[in-house]
């Protein structure tokens, strides 16, 4: 029987595919760091912060996303803890061969798995995160991104 945490911090690799973004479907790879407060054993906030990259095609376009949402735990005591999560916050979008920042809205929710390998470290898959954007012809971009990462949980 493990303990529940009452914070954690998640470093992860990100993998986006968004299809039909600026008229193609895109790849896009990065990072993501992601604090977590839990309010009780199966409630908690969570604030994610992506830096996503696109370099396959001309010209190429970076991404921030900055949201935050609840988070779910279900199973807390477990080695093996699913959760999820639904976010909302702002996504900006920069092309390669201007400075303009182009900032919309962005609505996100995904399930996962933290796997705790000792009572602080983790190893966290988000097998399935929705990413919708609004873009700025009012139309929703509807995309996916997976992510799995390592997790440093905090206890009191």
């Amino acid at each position: 029987m493990h303990d529940a945490p009452v914070g954690s911090f998640t470093a992860s690799y990100v993998y986006q595919y968004a299809p039909d973004l600026a008229g193609a479907n895109r790849s896009l790879m990065g990072w993501s760091a992601t604090p977590e407060v839990n309010f009780t054993k199966y409630l908690g906030l969570q604030a994610e912060f992506t830096s996503l990259y696109m370099r396959s095609v001309y010209p190429g376009q970076d991404r921030l996303m900055m949201a935050a949402g609840p988070r779910f735990n279900f199973a807390p005591h477990s080695r093996f803890s699913p959760f999820a999560f639904a976010e909302g916050g702002e996504i900006r979008a920069t092309r390669k061969l201007s400075d303009v920042s182009d900032w919309n809205p962005v609505a996100t929710g995904g399930i996962g798995l933290n796997y705790k390998i000792s009572r602080g470290i983790s190893f966290q898959l988000i097998p399935g995160e929705y990413v919708g954007q609004l873009q700025d012809d009012n139309s929703w971009n509807h995309s996916f991104m997976s992510k799995a990462g390592i997790t440093f949980n905090f206890y009191k």
